[in-house]
């Protein structure tokens, strides 16, 4: 009975087979007759535009109100209006105002600007020949001052202190995308002429990520580089006015005390060189152009004086030499590597430059050739009979065409004496 009631009510015979063969060609024919319309539309308009057909005909096919006009149009632009649309003593307006749009206004936005790999610039960059670990070796000691020696006394002997191992691999990152043969000979808009371009900005943003978490960690500083043994984070113990100070001028002139006091493994004082990159998340874009276009500096610490009450009792006028040497970088891919929500936007920190430095606070390499993300693209294997390669077709089986990105990058940190950083949380 249920089989029954099901045919009674909806119609449906579980018997009959259901025409899918014929849904299909029906719908295929729907978009063949539109984009014929739609073709015959953009003719009519530049016919018009060129003076080859007289303007009367164009809002005719706007707004009907002549059987003659529409007899001439369907004439001259076949499949444009269909005379089934207009009956006689009934002109009904057509579908013509909406094909329009489909020719007049229709517009593909390209994608984002490229991503630039921001971090570069303080990471010290190596080319690789393979992917085998590379090792990377460091070497204290026999650096302290010689001593006095007495006539005919063998001098003190200077001895290399440990040496300490780091090594790191390359792998390979790829993405890759596929376009159907349909939907490219559909693509009237060039939609998938910038896949190319989507594909590396990805490979970019994925080295940045990389490149960030090797000073960001999900907490705050890359606690494997800002360490208590490293004297590179900007606390008190270190030589800074506070712990963790939020960007501004007096938490610079803290970083550049905590930079100023690093020494060696025999603890004698490093002299650090070259620019130094201030690198901040987006909460800080202005508070650092502020920064960086300041006249001058009114100073109540660092050489001013504050009376108990902590007001100025002597105050200081400086020029803006903090930022003489220094090199912004915001980097708002902080925040995604960085999933503490009370961190992500207040951590900053000060990286010196990689090339002025025999040792660098980390190390980017990549593999030879491969110094950008490289694209490539499937060759095409479908080739008519008779003749030759069909580019347009793709893959034999699938009808596709395929492209892929490849990157092949490793990196680590090196040395922390060249770096600082402070959470920005004032604890």
């Amino acid at each position: 009975m249920r089989p029954q009631i099901t045919e009674q009510i909806t119609g449906f015979d579980p018997n009959a087979g259901l025409n899918i063969d014929g849904f299909m060609a029906s719908q295929r024919n729907a978009q063949s007759a539109h984009r014929r319309r739609v073709r015959e539309a953009a003719r009519l308009i530049v016919d018009v535009s060129e003076g080859r057909t007289d303007r009367y005909f164009l809002k005719q096919a706007f707004r009907p109100t002549e059987q003659s006009a529409l007899v001439k149009l369907q004439e001259t632009y076949p499949g444009l209006i269909n005379l089934r649309e207009a009956p006689i003593g009934g002109m009904s307006i057509t579908d013509f105002s909406i094909l329009t749009l489909d020719v007049l206004d229709r517009i593909l936005y390209g994608y984002w600007d490229a991503t630039p790999i921001l971090s570069k610039p303080m990471v010290r960059m190596h080319p690789l020949t393979d992917f085998r670990n590379v090792s990377r070796y460091l070497m204290d000691g026999a650096a302290t001052p010689p001593e006095a020696v007495p006539p005919g006394a063998q001098p003190k002997e200077k001895v290399l202190g440990p040496q300490t191992l780091i090594q790191y691999a390359p792998q390979k990152y790829e993405a890759f995308t596929r376009v159907v043969w349909e939907a490219m000979v559909n693509d009237d808009l060039g939609i998938f002429t910038d896949l190319g371009q989507r594909l590396v900005i990805g490979a970019n943003r994925g080295i940045e990520l990389f490149l960030t978490g090797l000073y960001v960690d999900a907490n705050g500083p890359n606690a494997t580089l800002y360490t208590t043994a490293n004297k590179n984070q900007i606390i008190t113990a270190n030589g800074a006015a506070s712990n963790n100070p939020i960007l501004d001028a007096q938490g610079l002139q803290d970083a550049f005390t905590v930079l100023a006091r690093q020494v060696d493994a025999d603890g004698y004082p490093i002299i650090l060189t070259g620019k130094m990159y201030l690198w901040y998340g987006p909460k800080y874009a202005a508070v650092v152009q502020n920064l960086m276009h300041l006249l001058s500096v009114q100073l109540s610490v660092q050489g001013g004086v504050a009376n108990a009450q902590g007001f100025p009792s002597q105050f200081i006028q400086v020029n803006n030499w903090m930022v003489q040497n220094l090199v912004p970088i915001m980097n708002p891919f902080i925040r995604l590597v960085c999933t503490t929500a009370t961190t992500q936007d207040t951590m900053w920190g000060i990286t010196l430059d990689p090339g002025a430095q025999n040792r660098p606070a980390m190390e980017f390499g990549f593999l030879r050739g491969f110094e950008v993300p490289q694209l490539f693209q499937k060759v095409p294997n479908t080739m008519r009979a008779g003749g030759g390669v069909a580019p347009e077709l793709g893959d034999f089986y699938t009808m596709a065409q395929e492209m892929k990105v490849l990157s092949v990058y490793g990196g680590k940190q090196i040395a922390g004496q060249t770096t600082v950083a402070s959470t920005g949380r004032g604890v």
